[in-house]
């Protein structure tokens, strides 16, 4: 038993030493054949591997206070829209997440990213069609520090790569402000004609109001001016029937008087005789004298001839200049002359006052972009070569052709001993 083993020990002894004398024999083979691939490795990574390729990024934060508080300056624009359209989203005020949140949507947006890449021809610059494939992270928040997002790609040319990302950010950035911009102006502008329509509508009213006005003041005077016209035809009346009655009076008097035969006054001798005395007592007290003994017949028929050829009794009615003056006064209405003449009823209605007031304010605010950003850059962009996998594979290629050159060793010795043992038994 112990031969046994001892000759299997001798046999497999002899066998390495046999094995390593062949791997030396065929050692320039080995070298040879490892050398050659893997210089063939070399080559392939040298000559037909794809060029470095170069990850860019940049970095950058939400919007700095300043831009926030100016977006928000606009106190008036934010109370007068908020009053015109309180469910209005545009009415809420700005804030750092909000602009942040928008700038984000519009950085990503593949219509901006293709506009720029068209635009600033990096279609030629960077010899692709595609535009580079963008990514937006966000670090890992650190103790008290705002964290900054990233905004990332890859490609060959990392200069150029590096000019393309700083345009897209620089024109997300600028898009999203004047979105912002030309939403206020938007407003400003759908105030502005709010206004003109209310004014307008404030106009009509306060035009109607004044026709109104001038209606019930024409219709007052009409009624004042039939009033008195009713006072002077009454006042004219009572003057002809007083002066038909006096006709009346004189007629009596003058048949009377040429029924006694007193033609001529007596005026002239009543002071002649002092038997008259009670007689010029009674003329002078105005009592009991008969215009008969006063006038006569023929003073009588004169005064009747002037009272029938009387053409108006204006003249002997007292109240008739009053009447008439209030008739002037009432056809020379200042207060409806005025109303009549007025050509714009603005300066005295209150609310077109305030309406042109805030149309003043409103027009005065131009917003502008001017100091305003939706993002802080944070890092400008920077590139690092991505690491490849070149060296790993020669090294890969060098093993593997090692390995198989042994394995060859050892299939051509095999190959070899078979041929040798035939030889033997053929002989």
């Amino acid at each position: 038993m112990n031969n046994d083993n001892l000759n299997q020990y001798n046999i497999e002894e002899i066998d390495l030493i046999q094995l390593f004398k062949s791997l030396k024999e065929r050692s320039r083979f080995i070298f040879g054949f490892t050398g050659v691939v893997t210089l063939l490795a070399i080559g392939y990574v040298l000559f037909f591997s794809p060029p470095s390729q170069y990850k860019v990024e940049t970095s950058f934060l939400k919007p700095s206070g300043s831009s926030v508080i100016k977006l928000n300056q606009y106190s008036l624009l934010k109370e007068k829209s908020k009053t015109a359209n309180t469910a209005n989203t545009a009415n809420k005020d700005n804030t750092a997440e909000s602009v942040f949140n928008e700038f984000l949507t519009t950085l990503n947006s593949k219509v901006l990213q293709r506009e720029v890449f068209i635009d600033g021809g990096y279609e030629e610059k960077l010899g692709k069609v595609d535009v580079p494939s963008i990514s937006i992270t966000k670090n890992k928040d650190k103790a008290g520090v705002e964290s900054p997002h990233i905004l990332s790609t890859k490609g060959t040319n990392p200069v150029i790569v590096s000019e393309f990302l700083n345009e897209v950010l620089t024109a997300a950035d600028n898009k999203t402000v004047n979105s912002l911009i030309n939403v206020q102006k938007l407003i400003i502008a759908n105030r502005l004609n709010k206004i003109t329509t209310e004014r307008q509508l404030l106009l009509t009213k306060a035009k109607q109001v004044r026709l109104s006005q001038i209606k019930r003041i024409k219709e007052a005077d009409n009624q004042k001016l039939l009033e008195i016209n009713n006072k002077i035809d009454a006042a004219r009346l009572i003057a002809r029937q007083e002066r038909m009655n006096e006709i009346v009076k004189l007629i009596d008097a003058a048949e009377l008087a040429s029924s006694l035969n007193i033609i001529e006054s007596n005026l002239n001798q009543l002071n002649k005789s002092t038997n008259n005395s009670n007689l010029n007592i009674a003329i002078q007290s105005g009592r009991n004298i008969p215009d008969w003994y006063l006038y006569g017949e023929t003073a009588l028929l004169k005064m009747i001839e002037s009272l029938q050829a009387r053409e108006s009794d204006d003249p002997y009615i007292p109240e008739l200049a009053i009447l008439d003056n209030r008739i002037k006064e009432i056809n020379n209405n200042n207060l409806l002359q005025t109303l009549e003449q007025r050509l714009d009823d603005s300066p005295f209605t209150t609310e077109i006052i305030q309406l042109d007031i805030e149309t003043i304010q409103l027009e005065s605010i131009m917003p502008d972009s001017t100091g305003i950003n939706a993002m802080q850059l944070y890092q400008s962009s920077n590139s690092q070569i991505i690491p490849t996998k070149n060296r790993l594979k020669i090294v890969l290629a060098f093993i593997a052709s090692f390995m198989l050159s042994i394995l060859l060793v050892f299939l051509m010795n095999a190959l070899k001993e078979e041929d040798i043992t035939s030889v033997q038994k053929g002989k």
